[in-house]
């Protein structure tokens, strides 16, 4: 009967932790959420930091903590593991480029999956601001992560940027060594 309820619950731990995995690239961003600006608009913390106060309506941060994540999950697919910064604001003109534009501008097939920061956009409404993109890589098959196919890769981080704040306490450090 223990060996039974064990199995059950390594069972249901194994599909929890499945059901909130990303979708990402071996090389990810670490530690910075993503910026969506007016729900659809991917952009950096940078450009939101050059928009005058005054045309930002709302600012909601959403932190990856697992009850936290599940109620954007839906509304926000594989964008949330370190968290969302969603900026509801008025602007004159935003430059941005659809997923197609994109696509067409780098001569790739329409069906090329399309990664922020290392994490795929699952919804193809979203446009990236084009203020945010530092690098686009066009990364071939198996170059990453045993991918299968050609996918194309836009960061909106600077590369010193990208791995997040590495951190060690020294008292940390001496108890480990």
């Amino acid at each position: 009967m223990k060996i039974k309820v064990l199995l059950i619950v390594a069972l249901f731990s194994f599909l929890n932790s499945y059901g909130q995995s990303f979708e990402k690239l071996l090389y990810s961003k670490k530690d910075k959420p993503t910026v969506l600006i007016n729900k659809n608009i991917i952009a950096n913390f940078e450009l939101i930091e050059q928009i005058p106060d005054s045309k930002i309506i709302k600012m909601e941060v959403m932190k990856t903590a697992q009850k936290e994540l599940d109620q954007y999950a839906k509304t926000y697919p594989n964008l949330g593991e370190y968290g969302l910064i969603l900026v509801e604001m008025t602007f004159g003109k935003l430059d941005t480029k659809t997923q197609n534009e994109i696509r067409k501008f780098l001569d790739a097939d329409t069906k090329t999956k399309i990664y922020i920061d290392g994490f795929l956009l699952m919804n193809e409404d979203y446009v990236i601001a084009t203020k945010s993109i530092k690098e686009i890589e066009f990364i071939s098959p198996n170059e990453q992560n045993l991918n299968e196919e050609k996918v194309i890769n836009i960061w909106t981080l600077e590369k010193d940027r990208r791995l997040g704040d590495l951190k060690i306490d020294s008292k940390r450090l001496q108890k480990a060594l």
